[in-house]
């Protein structure tokens, strides 16, 4: 009998028992193997499955190519209706295979329960009993059956269960030795966290120095080499370990860092610096159990600190292999101008350490490393890339206006790219380029599907492709991005406001509001998520909360946020006070004579204060500045008021979906 289930997704249902696909009560036809390909992906949605499990579960026992499989792909998009600029139903995950990315629903087979009940109903049938033989009919010469004695009878039956017995001995045995086996044999690791390596210049005396952000900057390179097939914390959530350079503590126990993390084991790592030599210590601990599962030493001389990156990157990849992760460290391209490259390798470093603190002031300073990394080095594709995400995130923070810093982000990633293809960065760079300055969200989807498949760890790369999928309207694939981006890095704050700033998008307030709420357990003080909430409590009508909100995180960030100055003061003429919200506009204009501040931040108070003409102009120089917050306009609860104003309309067609 066939599957006792159906599945339902969006009008669509599959019933595996009768082979069929109904859509809004209509037979849709399709190919067996086209069938069987749907039916794979509905039992597992949301799982990659690869090409060589759908071409050897679907055409077992047949020499098929790929080409097969690619047939049945788009027959499966044909019948589903799927927009090729719109890819609802099936992700197709670059040179990898597909996922089935809409929310599936399974049922029960409601026939074949009926059919099992009926049959359970059934009175069973009387048994047949074989006929009574007449004795007379027996020949003659017959002879008699003698009755076996009692030692007869005891003896048969000992032989007749003895064979049973041997049998299920053997099989208890081999179970438990095999389950003997399973238990003794170590977990596979699956997820690892690097913690920061930290000074060790004399025995039973560590600390941090100025070499702290050199160090940190090593883990995040370590990083970088092991995350490409093993799940591996980014270097935002381990920052947290990192000891302090102002009073040499804030060390945590690797342990408990690894069950606050939640992952399989950590790796963690001294430094001790000579000036013959630099050695690095390192040791992996299974966190279950506290077990040291590894541990080696690395020297070399000072300025040959890629070398030693390099060397260590390589052996725990190697360890980390034989644990069953999988694991392998990416090559990186080597300075042509200078192989030991301590001057731009260095700089390149301490770009790193401050771009990893996502702060106005980091940003300035890591870009300015990277350049002068580049000036000593200009094939050094990795500065390149930092610089690239330099400007691209000074962008989105409204550090800079988007246009200011399209030219540099640009030519640094295209450099970066041209200089070493193989790298993930400089790809999402390119995508926040294309997403944020050029609003061209085809484009960057293509640049962060490719960054993706170079590296499926790196976190930025599902962070932005969430937001992008979220603006073309893609809901459904944008919550699956950052569900993955939120297992890459469970405790980042960032990330938990981005989930809810996605599924506010989406206009699923509810969930938003649950999601910033488990974000402020974790810090009451995060500024983004309190504004963030203050706009969920905005578009459910509550503008009394909705003020405290966003007042609260307009303290935190030091009254100098235009963007939370703008939705204040839009939620004050919401709430009947215009004379708070004029107070507000006028900060923004004065504040504008001397530091950048977006359009869109005025005009969200000249909405609120019912001047629709006047908000839309202020909207229209945001677009030609080129503001970030503009690309999701198509998708803005914040902006439906103004949906339907041929002025507004015309705007958002410089979007292009």
């Amino acid at each position: 009998m066939g599957s006792a289930v159906i599945y339902e997704f969006n009008g669509f249902r599959l019933d595996p028992a009768n082979r069929l696909l109904i859509r809004n009560g209509k037979e849709q036809p399709l190919p067996g193997r086209a069938f069987d390909v749907l039916l794979m992906l509905l039992q597992s949605p949301g799982d990659l499955l690869t090409k060589e499990e759908l071409l050897t579960q679907v055409w077992k026992g047949s020499f098929v190519e790929e080409s097969n499989l690619t047939v049945a792909i788009s027959t499966l998009r044909r019948a589903l209706d799927e927009d090729p600029h719109d890819r609802r139903y099936i992700h197709t995950v670059a040179r990898r295979g597909y996922r089935f990315v809409a929310d599936v629903q399974i049922l029960a087979n409601v026939r074949e329960k009926i059919q099992r009940s009926t049959t359970a109903n059934e009175e069973p049938a009387a048994p047949v009993l074989p006929p009574i033989e007449d004795a007379t009919l027996e020949p003659p010469s017959a002879p008699r059956q003698e009755l076996p004695t009692v030692s007869d009878a005891s003896t048969l039956k000992i032989h007749r269960w003895r064979l049973p017995t041997i049998v299920a001995g053997f099989l208890l045995t081999a179970l438990l030795i095999g389950f003997w086996l399973l238990l003794s044999r170590p977990k596979p690791i699956h997820s690892l966290a690097v913690l920061p390596l930290y000074v060790d210049n004399k025995a039973g005396e560590t600390g941090a120095s100025e070499d702290q952000v050199v160090l940190l900057a090593i883990t995040d390179g370590l990083i970088s080499r092991l995350d490409t097939e093993l799940v591996v914390r980014p270097t935002s959530a381990v920052l947290r370990y990192s000891p302090s350079l102002e009073t040499r503590t804030g060390f945590m126990d690797p342990l408990a860092a690894g069950h606050e993390q939640d992952v399989d084991a950590v790796l963690t790592g001294s430094v001790e610096n000579s000036s013959e030599q630099m050695t690095l210590k390192l040791r992996l601990l299974r966190v279950r159990d506290g077990k040291t599962l590894w541990q080696e030493s690395f020297a070399a001389r000072p300025n040959h600190i890629s070398q030693l990156e390099q060397d260590a990157g390589d052996a725990t990849a190697t360890v980390l292999h034989r644990f069953g992760a999988m694991a392998s460290p990416k090559k990186l391209v080597q300075s042509t101008s200078n192989h030991n490259d301590a001057p731009a390798y260095q700089l390149y470093l301490r770009g790193r350490y401050f771009w990893n603190l996502r702060t106005v002031d980091g940003l300035s300073k890591s870009a300015e490393y990277f350049k002068r990394a580049i000036a000593i080095d200009p094939n050094y594709a990795p500065a390149y890339a930092g610089l690239a995400d330099s400007y691209a995130l000074a962008a989105s923070l409204f550090v800079m206006p988007g246009k200011s810093a399209n030219v540099e982000a640009r030519s640094a990633a295209l450099s970066a790219i041209q200089l070493d293809p193989t790298l993930a960065e400089p790809h999402t760079s390119l995508g926040l380029i294309y997403l944020y300055i050029d609003w061209n969200l085809p484009a960057a989807e293509r640049e962060f599907e490719r960054s993706i498949q170079l590296n499926p760890n790196y976190v930025m790369a599902h962070y932005w492709y969430a937001l992008d999928l979220a603006a073309l309207g893609r809901f459904p694939q944008a919550m699956y991005e950052i569900h993955l981006t939120e297992k890459l890095d469970p405790l980042s704050l960032t990330v938990g406001t981005h989930a809810a700033t996605i599924e506010y998008l989406a206009k699923d307030y509810a969930g938003a509001k649950r999601d910033l709420q488990r974000v402020l357990e974790l810090d009451p003080n995060f500024a983004r998520a309190r504004a963030r909430l203050g706009m969920v409590e905005l578009a459910t009508g509550d503008n009394k909360a909705a003020i405290a909100e966003l007042t609260k995180a307009l303290e935190l960030c030091g009254d100098d946020d235009p963007w939370i100055e703008g939705l204040l003061g839009y939620a004050l003429a919401r709430s009947g006070n215009p004379d708070g919200a004029k107070h507000m506009l006028d900060q923004l204009r004065r504040r504008s004579t001397a530091h950048y501040v977006p359009s869109n931040s005025p005009g969200l108070v000249l909405l609120g204060l019912g001047r629709r003409q006047e908000a839309i102009a202020a909207f229209s120089e945001a677009v030609q500045d080129h503001s970030t917050t503009m690309v999701v306009a198509k998708v803005d609860p914040t902006l439906d008021s103004l949906r339907g104003d041929p002025a507004f309309e015309a705007l958002l067609t410089h979007i292009k979906h």
